[in-house]
């Protein structure tokens, strides 16, 4: 693996890990405020909000491998991620994780690409 290529696959995994930091915060401060009984379905999405960050940081270890089947899968999880990112209200948190996952969604595809040219 040349030296641009591993640069590209450790940026790629950074962004994996700053992703579930994320979601790791919002769903600190979501099961919070369920604790504080600000309402009861706050608890329900402070864990979906645990699993994606589990998720995330999965693919950040898994895409080390560089292995086709990592990315592939990766890509489609991000790209769920930017969808679901404007299905409900949008506002500039919204924006943002949408702009992380654009970023990420980009990085995954230019590095696969990157990795595909060098095993030909």
């Amino acid at each position: 693996m040349n030296k641009q290529v591993s640069s590209m696959l450790k940026t790629t995994q950074i962004m994996f890990f700053l992703n579930a930091l994320v979601w790791l915060v919002f769903g600190v401060l979501s099961f919070s405020l369920a604790l504080n009984g600000v309402s009861d379905w706050r608890f329900v999405l402070s864990v979906l909000m645990f699993i994606n960050a589990s998720v995330f940081l999965g693919f950040g270890f898994a895409i080390r491998t560089g292995h086709p089947r990592a990315f592939f899968l990766a890509i489609i999880y991000v790209a769920v991620n930017v969808v679901l990112s404007i299905t409900d209200q949008f506002g500039w948190l919204d924006f943002l994780i949408m702009l992380l996952n654009l970023v990420l969604l980009s990085l995954l595809i230019i590095t696969r690409q990157r990795l595909k040219q060098q095993t030909v």
